[in-house]
């Protein structure tokens, strides 16, 4: 963690030392985010899972995404806890059975050898899925698939290495007409904008946008409103996606130009496991369920 001056580690100090209380009375005692608990627990049965490295680091992620201002992080910590309380994106991450026609275009891979903050990588399909106008129809699961696709590539990050604690997202329209957009599409997308800026800050490295056709010059636009000029900078957009390789040289080769044969299905990692305290809180939800 680096403090540019001795006020940012003073008030990275004082979340700290004020979170417990603030986790007691504003988020019901509520105190996971990112399948990591962020307060030290005082019950025998889960302080095992309290992790101070990983708190202090995505504590300092949220003070440096608000700037270190006191009163606007710990709005947003309790906004945080609130709606992954509320929302329960670890279970749509973990438990939860999606669309497998959603499953098939959200791919997640890993390049240990890229550069600082573009190793871990989102990949969304959207060329395929606008194809499938069906899917947009019920927002919702739409949401539920793409935060739970996120958490997912969260594990992919290690909060505490200062190269590998940001996410790259890419997003492929490849094959994309201008019939296959509709008001179903454009509101997912704005749906999912909007719960990204407000329960993810601080963790993207950079999103490529690639086969962008003209015609989808809306969607930037969309994005472009909802997100703030430091975010923005850093998108990139690619008609030609074969370009994406000078970006992420370790991606595919077909078709986006990058060093490696295999297909961007062959690098996918399917199979990723929660964090511990995660699980902890998975396998208690299924209990009280069957209770």
């Amino acid at each position: 963690m680096k403090f540019d001056t001795s006020e940012e580690k003073a008030v990275f100090e004082k979340v700290v030392k004020n979170l417990p209380k603030i986790v007691q009375e504003k988020c019901d005692g509520y105190d996971e985010i990112y399948g990591f608990m962020i307060v030290p627990s005082t019950d025998p049965e889960t302080a095992e899972y309290y992790d101070e490295t990983m708190a202090h680091a995505i504590i300092h992620k949220f003070c440096k995404g608000f700037k270190f201002q006191y009163a606007v992080v710990i709005e947003h910590m309790v906004n945080v806890l609130n709606w992954r309380q509320e929302f329960n994106p670890l279970s749509a991450a973990f438990r939860e059975v999606h669309n497998p026609e959603l499953v098939s275009v959200g791919m997640l891979t890993n390049y240990p050898n890229e550069e600082a903050n573009k190793k871990a990588v989102t990949w969304n399909i959207y060329g395929q899925l606008v194809k499938k106008k069906h899917l947009f129809k019920e927002a919702d699961k739409f949401l539920r698939y793409r935060v739970g696709l996120m958490e997912r590539g969260l594990r992919l990050l290690d909060f505490s290495d200062d190269t590998n604690n940001y996410l790259v997202q890419v997003h492929d329209y490849k094959g994309t007409s201008i019939f296959g957009t509709d008001k179903e599409m454009k509101r997912c997308i704005k749906t999912i904008i909007q719960v990204f800026q407000d329960y993810y800050p601080e963790l993207l490295s950079a999103k490529y946008f690639v086969y962008v056709p003209t015609f989808l010059g809306w969607v930037y636009d969309v994005i472009k409103r909802f997100v703030e000029e430091n975010t923005r900078k850093k998108f990139v957009v690619l008609n030609d996606g074969k370009k994406l390789g000078k970006y992420l040289p370790d991606c595919p080769k077909d078709p986006y130009g990058g060093k490696d044969s295999k297909t961007l299905a062959q690098q996918n990692i399917a199979e990723i496991r929660p964090s511990p305290y995660a699980l902890y809180l998975l396998e208690k939800q299924i209990i009280e369920d069957v209770e």
